[in-house]
């Protein structure tokens, strides 16, 4: 028996006629193809198909749990970093733990985070964290309002301020944030070594302070300004630093930015007026 296919066409294309091919032919064929039966011995798999299956799985499982543990492992030794670093920069961040606070601020003044903070100019873009009148965190920027130098330049070669009976009230906005700014002189470390002007601190300097806040046209830094105040009035310094570079900026500054408390002498402001 034979098969014979003649010219067709097929999906449109012309099939050449094939030549006849017997049974026979063909069987020599087959018995011509090479099995490596060997081969196809070695190949075995387990009776148990789904202990097969299983097995895999559980392996599979393994190295997804392994990787996700490596992964919450890398994901948590980066969030503590993230949380110790902005700990180390703002440390007010922590205080309801006050232990903690001590910590990472005795970690920022010893690395000296502020001070490389405004050199490469960080702390124009992070803001820094004080607490509000209902001792909430809030976040402070660098206040973008300037007031108006209005009087002789020699006026800010004055004294220093050192007594009471010598101390005025303001008449002039840029003299009313001059005055905080000397205040605050008295009791900070400047970056570079240089500060001019300074007022004691005293219950009267701090409310004619207060009172002077009046003249200043900017409600948000009027407002500011008299809370971070008031905390001088009830005889807590800790934010000196805040206060002095605000108005520091409000002045234009470029010399002098604070970078540390005088502790002693605040320790003295303390126990004369307010203990």
């Amino acid at each position: 028996m034979s098969k014979k296919i003649k010219n067709t066409n097929i999906n449109n294309t012309s099939v050449s006629e094939l030549e006849e091919i017997s049974i026979e032919e063909l069987d020599l064929e087959m018995n011509e193809f090479y099995i490596d039966y060997e081969k196809i011995d070695s190949i075995k798999a387990p009776n148990d198909m789904k202990s097969w299956v299983r097995d895999a799985i559980d392996k599979a499982e393994v190295d997804i749990n392994k990787h996700k543990r490596k992964t919450q492992i890398i994901a948590s030794a980066a969030s503590i970093a993230i949380v110790f670093s902005i700990g180390v920069y703002n440390p007010v961040l922590a205080h309801k733990v006050p232990f903690l606070e001590k910590i990472l601020k005795t970690i920022n003044d010893t690395l000296k985070i502020d001070e490389i903070s405004y050199f490469i100019g960080l702390d124009k873009i992070a803001p820094k964290a004080t607490l509000d009148e209902s001792n909430k965190v809030k976040f402070i920027k660098p206040s973008e309002y300037k007031v108006n130098k209005l009087y002789d330049e020699k006026e800010e070669l004055e004294e220093d301020v050192l007594e009471d009976k010598k101390a005025q009230a303001p008449n002039t906005e840029y003299l009313a944030v001059q005055f905080i700014h000397k205040m605050s002189n008295s009791i900070i470390n400047p970056i570079d070594g240089r500060k001019y002007g300074s007022i004691k601190i005293t219950p009267k300097t701090i409310e004619l302070a207060i009172n002077g806040l009046e003249l200043i046209e900017s409600y948000e830094d009027r407002k500011h300004l008299y809370n971070e105040l008031n905390k001088w009035k009830n005889g807590k310094f800790e934010n000196a630093v805040d206060v002095h570079n605000y108005v520091w900026y409000m002045l234009d500054g470029e010399i002098g930015k604070a970078i540390s408390i005088k502790d002693e002498v605040v320790d003295n402001i303390v126990n004369t007026y307010f203990n």
